[in-house]
């Protein structure tokens, strides 16, 4: 069945301000425009039941008849959505309250995101902070801690247990911290759920204000991991490539629960941002943190052995363990770690982890698995290649389709080849990657 909706639209936080009649003009045209994709997106941001359908393709089957055009009613604006089905409301007339707030907050990062001169020479780290800036998240007062948090949304119940109590714990031993995740279900959510007793616990407000719970999504991915509904401030970028230098620069230090190949990618990137020469000397913290007994990270860690060596050696961390163990750590370690600044200008990163990668078949095929190359190179090539993976299961699976039964072939070292191959089909034992109607593999290796 299906039925009208009306969305409000919240000026603050769509425009910042109250809007005129040419921003107005603005919003109707970026309603409409194709490229945009906001029948798509609004869809995924509203229906209530995000679990039930998690996938791009099934999103925009299930939203194929919606409509939503501008309508202003005594001052006031919002979305006029028509032939919506009743089962993504959760009383069958009304979305949630954080499902409005999350509308327009899109409305303002895709229709109304900063524009860059094409003559002034603004740099993308530049247009980042311009863009982080513009919603609003650097200008809260003085913080505590924050940290990212990356992983999975396909995880098994003992993983989001696991992921979901490390928030708590976290979250009770540094009761001012704020967390950023990837905003979707799963290790993206875990965290929120356990802070968000912590913080109850310890009077947070009362003693420190409010806490965020902060969500980077990308433009692209934004249907198929809609935000979990606990998300307080949702940024949704561009590119992958400007959302992953934001996480890392509005952030103090960095944790990774086990995931599929969209937490693989974001390992990759990390870790090329750590081995570049000009950010040696910067103290960045980056943990890999698993529930005792797991062996996700240390299968990764043999896979990244035998890509590279042992020259990630320091880099990263490995925590396997108890929640309790890991919060104790890190209260203990940020002791003497200024977070007075929520933005990082010091970090340097290279315009090859910048520079915007479209996954096409040439492109999969140019890519260079092969140790005849610095070790930041053969990082960012790994690096695209699951950022492939992901755009094939989850942003695009249409593009997929198109190819047939072809498929792009992977070259490099043979050796990396096959365990890239290996680890690869390991995330599809463990169900770590989106099913789909095309089950097949989306590469091919000689």
């Amino acid at each position: 069945m299906k039925t009208d909706l009306k969305i409000p639209i919240i000026p603050h936080v769509a425009f910042c301000r109250t809007p005129e009649q040419e921003e107005i003009d603005t919003l109707a045209a970026g309603l409409a425009a194709p490229e945009n994709r906001m029948v798509e997106i609004v869809g995924a941001l509203i229906n209530v039941h995000k679990n039930d359908v998690h996938h791009t393709r099934e999103i925009r089957d299930k939203f194929s008849d919606m409509q939503i055009e501008l309508a202003q009613t005594n001052g006031s604006l919002s979305l006029k959505c028509s032939r919506v089905p009743m089962d993504c409301l959760y009383d069958g007339r009304n979305v949630i309250w954080q499902s409005v707030e999350h509308v327009s907050s899109v409305i303002r990062d895709v229709i109304f995101a900063p524009e860059i001169p094409e003559t002034n020479g603004i740099c993308p780290s530049s247009y980042v902070k311009k863009f982080v800036e513009h919603s609003g998240l650097m200008y809260r007062g003085e913080r505590g801690l924050v940290m990212f948090t990356w992983g999975g949304h396909r995880v098994p119940h003992d993983e989001y247990s696991f992921a979901k109590e490390l928030g708590y714990w976290t979250a009770l031993f540094v009761p001012d911290m704020e967390n950023i995740t990837g905003c979707g279900v799963g290790i993206m959510k875990a965290p929120f759920k356990g802070a968000q007793v912590a913080y109850g616990k310890q009077c947070t407000y009362e003693r420190f204000g409010r806490r965020d719970f902060i969500g980077f999504s990308e433009k692209q991915i934004l249907a198929a991991e809609a935000p979990n509904e606990l998300v307080t401030r949702l940024l949704t970028f561009p590119t992958i490539e400007e959302r992953m230098e934001a996480f890392i620069r509005a952030s103090h230090r960095g944790k990774v629960h086990p995931g599929g190949p969209g937490t693989i990618e974001e390992i990759m990137t990390m870790l090329a941002l750590l081995s570049t020469p000009e950010n040696k000397d910067i103290p960045y913290s980056f943990d890999l943190v698993e529930k005792g007994g797991g062996v996700y990270f240390k299968e990764l860690v043999e896979y990244l052995n035998i890509c590279f060596g042992d020259a990630l050696d320091g880099l990263y961390n490995v925590h396997v363990g108890t929640a309790r163990t890991y919060a104790n750590f890190l209260a203990h370690d940020i002791q003497k770690l200024n977070t007075r600044y929520l933005w990082n200008d010091d970090l340097t990163f290279d315009p090859r982890m910048q520079e915007a990668f479209e996954v096409t078949f040439e492109s999969m095929e140019e890519l260079d698995l092969s140790r005849d190359q610095e070790v930041f190179s053969l990082l960012i090539n790994l690096r695209r290649f699951f950022s492939s993976v992901v755009h094939l299961t989850v942003k695009d699976p249409d593009l997929l389709d198109s190819w047939g039964d072809d498929r792009p072939l992977v070259r490099g070292d043979s050796d990396i080849v096959r365990a890239t191959d290996e680890f690869v089909r390991k995330l599809v034992r463990q169900g770590r990657i989106h099913p789909g109607k095309n089950t097949s593999p989306v590469y091919r290796i000689e």
